[in-house]
C-alpha cells in the first residue's frame, strides 16, 4: 500500500507514523490512532449493508466474533432490523 520510494519492499513502518503523526496534527486530530481507522472502516461497510463476515475477510479476521468487535451498529440500523422482524411477524 505504501511502497518505497526505491525497488526492494516496503516503506519502514516508522514512515508510516511520523506521516500519521503529521497528519493528525495538520487535522487537529491528535488523539485519533491508525487502529481507529479499522474501526471506522468496518462500521462504515456494516452501516452501507456489508455482512460481518466479508468485513472480517477485509479487515483480516479469521473469527466473526473478533470483526464484532471493530463493528459499531447505529441506532438507525437496531430500529430497521426491529421494525423488518417486526413486520413479519405482525403479517
Amino acid at each position: 500500500m505504501f511502497p518505497a520510494p526505491l525497488a526492494g519492499g516496503p516503506r519502514n513502518p516508522v514512515w508510516l507514523y511520523r506521516w500519521w503523526r503529521d497528519v493528525r496534527a495538520e487535522a487537529g486530530i491528535e488523539d485519533v490512532r491508525l487502529h481507529d481507522l479499522r474501526h471506522t472502516h468496518a462500521s462504515i461497510a456494516l452501516r452501507q449493508g456489508v455482512t460481518v463476515l466479508a468485513i472480517g475477510r477485509l479487515l483480516g479476521h479469521a473469527d466473526p466474533h473478533t470483526t464484532l468487535k471493530y463493528t459499531h451498529p447505529a441506532d438507525a440500523m437496531i430500529d430497521a432490523a426491529a421494525e423488518t422482524v417486526g413486520a413479519v411477524l405482525g403479517s
